[in-house]
């Protein structure tokens, strides 16, 4: 088939989304399949490795920016002769869709919490925009197929828009085991003593202990327990709700790793405020990021909504447990107390603190093989996977329109 892949950046250097996009590009080229990428950008060095179609965006407002590159997309999509459009952003002319992004319209319904903010936020132009779009899509006119990765989503799609089911197909993401996997915790030790001297440099600066050498103390552990925390979004991944928990745990020992860009500076000051400031790093942007997840005891993502954050499946397939909410797709691959646990939502402040309380209790016995569990379940959902059960997908679709 000669695949059409549309995603606004195909990048190995942005979030979740975009490095999905390269490996299923990659996961269908091995397929024996052909490739075009349609979108705004992609990293130069994967040019060579993918036909790219550049849309022409209107960047004025993000309103007409999202309108504009639906409606491109659309114009550019109509000028081939592609087999199969399969969309991982909301636009015009697909033919099948992933779920990908967050649904628009169940997103301002659980963020925007009070009545009046919820009816505000209805007519607001820039929701209204994409509102319109997920009519486009799931209404009876638009795609044949939507590919969702939880059975959230799958519920969700029928309750807001109607869609049978017979329309809806739910594919689990995959992750890239050569990168993720229990192989990096060989480094778990460098890499710990590496994010602990940060954290002795950082609280020996801080004039709330009354010697370096204290401070030295506190900090010198190699078992002091470490969470992490990675995302490019801090607010709608629950990181003022991990703070505010960090602060309330009985084991003052636990120290928390922030991965990700986002306004670190306005959260440092949340830090100072709930005086958890010397127990608390932002690391920003890591290239190598599994050698982080695998230095940590414990990966925490109290995430208000989203359809599947793959930072949980990286993770656990470096063998480390999960802390979620109920409201992330990726709750459907956690296990209470087998390799992680599940919250009720992103506001579950005293629920998240108890259970990582709880955690840091168990036998080290207990802790090793919830991390055994991880990978058992991580290595079961691997890229390629996904790619052959996408292609399923889509030649059907195609055998549907052949047939029409």
């Amino acid at each position: 088939m000669h695949i059409a892949l549309v995603r606004r950046h195909c990048s190995l250097k942005k979030a979740g989304a975009e490095r999905y996009c390269v490996n299923l590009f990659r996961g269908l080229q091995k397929l024996g399949h052909q490739v075009t990428v349609i979108g705004e950008g992609i990293d130069e060095e994967l040019r060579s490795e993918v036909e790219f179609l550049q849309v022409p965006v209107n960047k004025w407002t993000w309103q007409t920016r999202t309108q504009a590159f639906a409606k491109n997309c659309g114009t550019l999509i109509r000028k081939h002769s592609f087999d199969i459009v399969h969309g991982l952003s909301r636009v015009e002319g697909l033919d099948t869709f992933r779920l990908t992004d967050p649904m628009q319209t169940h997103w301002v319904k659980v963020w925007y919490r009070h009545p009046v903010s919820q009816w505000l936020q209805q007519h607001n132009p820039r929701h209204r925009a994409i509102f319109e779009l997920e009519k486009q899509l799931y209404g009876p006119a638009g795609v044949r197929r939507v590919i969702v990765q939880s059975k959230l989503d799958a519920r969700l799609l029928t309750e807001y828009f109607g869609v049978d089911e017979s329309r809806i197909r739910r594919i689990v993401n995959g992750v890239d085991t050569r990168v993720f996997n229990p192989g990096v915790r060989e480094q778990r030790l460098v890499v710990r003593n590496e994010v602990l001297s940060r954290f002795r440099s950082h609280a020996t600066g801080n004039l709330r202990f009354k010697t370096a050498a204290a401070a030295y103390e506190r900090f010198q552990s190699d078992d002091s327990p470490l969470l992490v925390f990675a995302s490019m979004d801090f607010r709608r991944k629950g990181l003022d709700s991990l703070l505010t928990s960090l602060s309330l745990l009985k084991n003052r020992d636990v120290k928390l790793l922030v991965l990700g860009a986002g306004d670190i500076a306005g959260y440092q000051r949340i830090a100072r405020s709930l005086g958890v400031e010397q127990r608390v790093l932002f690391a920003g942007r890591q290239s190598s990021i599994e050698r982080y997840y695998a230095a940590g005891d414990l990966f925490v993502l109290p995430t208000v909504y989203e359809p599947f954050p793959n930072v949980n499946l990286e993770a656990m397939a470096c063998g480390t447990p999960v802390i979620t909410t109920a409201s992330a797709g990726g709750a459907d691959i956690i296990e209470f107390g087998r390799n992680g646990y599940v919250i009720q939502n992103a506001w579950a402040v005293q629920a998240l603190t108890e259970q990582i309380d709880y955690h840091f209790q168990l036998p080290t016995a207990t802790r090793q093989a919830m991390s055994d569990a991880c990978w058992e379940i991580a290595s079961k959902l691997r890229v390629e996977e996904n790619a052959r059960q996408v292609a399923q997908v889509l030649e059907e679709v195609l055998r549907e329109k052949q047939s029409a």
